[in-house]
């Protein structure tokens, strides 16, 4: 589960450095994780460690890690909100995010607060 939910922390981390970076998959395993993909270009030194010490920072502040299933087209408005590009959701939508509860990021979409953590549909671990 740790593991999963570095994805999350990855894809965030990865967004916030290049702008525009879309997940094409990814590996989770009890011992690895991999992520796959697609950016402008290759990644700097710099932008690798602005990337490494954004997940970090989260992975240290433990924040806590909220899911719940809510209507797709209320959690398509949360502002700041991730999918896998081309991917189709279920309708409800396991939505999964860091640090701020999803009820409260349903009940104010245009707030920025899902721009300043990770807000995903998941489909589990």
């Amino acid at each position: 589960m740790s593991n999963h939910t570095a994805t999350h922390i990855l894809n965030f981390a990865l967004r916030s450095v290049l702008g525009e970076a879309d997940q094409r998959g990814s590996l989770v395993a009890p011992d690895r994780l991999r992520f796959d993909f697609t950016a402008k270009g290759a990644l700097s030194t710099d932008e690798i460690h602005q990337t490494e010490e954004i997940a970090c920072t989260m992975i240290k502040d433990a924040k806590p890690v909220y899911a719940m299933e809510a209507p797709l087209a209320e959690a398509k408005a949360i502002q700041g909100l991730r999918a896998v590009f081309d991917e189709t959701y279920p309708d409800p939508v396991r939505v999964v995010s860091i640090g701020i509860p999803v009820q409260e990021l349903l009940n104010d979409p245009n707030s920025p607060a899902g721009s300043l953590t990770s807000i995903e549909f998941c489909g589990g671990t």
